[in-house]
C-alpha cells in the first residue's frame, strides 16, 4: 500500500486534522481491498500468458497449458487457440500477462544518496536522458539495487505503451481480460508489476469478498479511535523533512548536467577523427537489424554516428529493435514521431552509436 500526503496548509484546530486523517485512512482501505481482491481472485486460477516477441505461452502457475507461433498463425488463429487455451482453466479477469527481458529497456543509474527520498520524481527525469523515448511513452518501474555512503544504484525497466496496448487489444479481441501486467526480473529477480491503469479493471466479488470487504470497512471504522493523528503529524515533519532536501537534489542534477555536456564538448572533436566505418557495413547492419515492413527515406554517418528518418507501422518497435542490437548503442530520436495521413506510417529521425566489432 502507498501513503500519500496532501500539500495543504496547516489549518488550527483538531477538526482539519482529523479530516485529513479520515482520507488517509479511506486511502489505506483502497490500496487494501485492492491487494485482497487481486489475491482472492487470481492467486489460485490465475492464467499467464509470457508475450515474448515471437511466441506466446500460456501457463497456470507452472504448468505450460500451451505455445503460440505468432510468426505462423494469423490473428484468427491465435484468437482462437488463446480462447482454447484458457477456456474452463480461469475465471473471467484473470490473466496476467508477463512480458520477457527480450522487449524490455533496462538500466542501471547511480544517485546520490538523498535522491533516494525523492526517488520516482528523479527516476521521471532520468527516464528522458537513458532512453529513447519520453517518460510519457513508456510504462516503468525502478528499484534499488544497491547503496553506499554517498549513492544508489537504481536499476530503471521500460516497455514502450503502444507494446503493452498491442497485446492488450489482441488478448481483448479473445475475449480475455487483463489483470495484471508484469515484467520478469533479470537475473533471478522477483518480478515487477507495472502501472498499466488500462489493467485495472474493476473485478466482479463473490459473496464471501463482499463479506470480506465488508469486514475490512467495519475494521478501519474502528481503527479511526486509535492514535492515527500522531502518525499523520510525524508523516508531515517527514514531508518538510523531504522538500527541504529538494533543492540540493535539483542542484546535483544540474551540476551533473553541466558536466555532462563539458564532457560531450571535449569529447567531440575526438569522435569526428576517429575512423568512420565503411558505409557498406554501416548499411549491412541497418539491415539486419531493422524490422520487416520498416523503410529508411535517408542515412548519413558522421563518425560513428548514424542518423536515418524514414517510415514504420511503428517508429518505438525500430528504436527498440536498434536498442537491443549490438551493433548499435545510445538510441534517440532525433524528431518527435509524426504519422503519414496518407500511407497511416510513423515518420521517425532516429540516431543511434555505431558499436564497432571486436576484433
Amino acid at each position: 500500500m502507498t501513503v500519500a500526503a496532501d500539500d495543504e496548509p496547516k489549518a488550527a484546530g483538531v477538526r482539519p486534522v482529523v479530516e485529513r486523517a479520515l482520507r488517509w485512512w479511506l486511502g489505506e482501505l483502497r490500496g487494501l481491498y485492492g491487494d485482497v481482491v487481486r489475491r482472492l481472485d487470481g492467486g489460485r486460477n490465475a492464467v499467464v500468458v509470457e508475450v515474448g516477441e515471437r511466441y506466446w505461452m500460456v501457463r497456470r502457475r507452472r504448468t505450460v497449458l500451451g505455445q503460440i507461433d505468432r510468426a505462423t498463425a494469423d490473428a484468427a488463429q491465435r484468437r482462437h487457440m488463446l480462447q482454447h487455451l484458457a477456456d474452463a482453466r480461469m475465471r473471467p479477469g484473470a490473466v496476467v500477462i508477463e512480458i520477457p527481458p527480450e522487449r524490455l529497456l533496462a538500466k542501471r543509474i547511480r544517485l546520490p544518496a538523498p535522491a533516494q527520498r525523492e526517488i520516482a520524481r528523479v527516476v521521471h527525469f532520468e527516464i528522458a536522458r537513458h532512453f529513447p523515448f519520453p517518460a510519457e511513452r513508456v510504462h516503468f518501474r525502478h528499484r534499488v539495487t544497491g547503496r553506499d555512503g554517498s549513492s544508489i544504484e537504481v536499476e530503471i525497466i521500460a516497455v514502450p505503451r503502444e507494446i503493452v496496448a498491442e497485446i492488450c487489444d489482441e488478448l481483448g479481441g479473445a475475449g480475455l481480460r487483463v489483470g495484471d501486467v508484469v515484467v520478469a526480473g533479470a537475473d533471478g529477480t522477483a518480478p515487477l508489476r507495472l502501472p498499466v491503469a488500462a489493467s485495472a479493471q474493476a473485478p466482479v466479488l463473490t459473496r464471501g469478498q463482499s463479506w470480506l470487504l465488508a469486514l475490512l470497512v467495519v475494521l478501519g471504522a474502528a481503527a479511526l479511535a486509535s492514535p492515527i493523528v500522531h502518525d499523520r503529524m510525524r508523516l508531515a515533519a517527514i514531508m518538510r523533512e523531504s522538500a527541504a532536501l529538494r533543492p540540493r537534489v535539483e542542484v546535483l542534477l544540474t551540476a551533473r548536467a553541466q558536466q555532462r555536456r563539458a564532457a560531450d564538448r571535449v569529447a567531440g572533436p575526438l569522435r569526428l577523427k576517429a575512423a568512420r566505418p565503411p558505409l557498406v557495413a554501416v548499411l549491412d547492419r541497418l539491415t539486419r537489424a531493422i524490422p520487416d515492413g520498416s523503410w529508411l527515406v535517408s542515412l548519413g554517418v558522421t563518425g560513428h554516428e548514424v542518423v536515418m528518418s524514414g517510415l514504420s507501422p511503428s517508429a518505438a518497435t525500430v528504436a527498440l529493435a536498434l536498442e537491443h542490437s549490438r551493433d548499435f548503442a545510445n538510441v534517440v530520436f532525433r524528431t518527435p514521431i509524426l504519422r503519414d495521413p496518407a500511407t497511416g506510417l510513423e515518420h521517425f529521425e532516429i540516431a543511434a552509436a555505431i558499436v564497432e566489432a571486436k576484433p
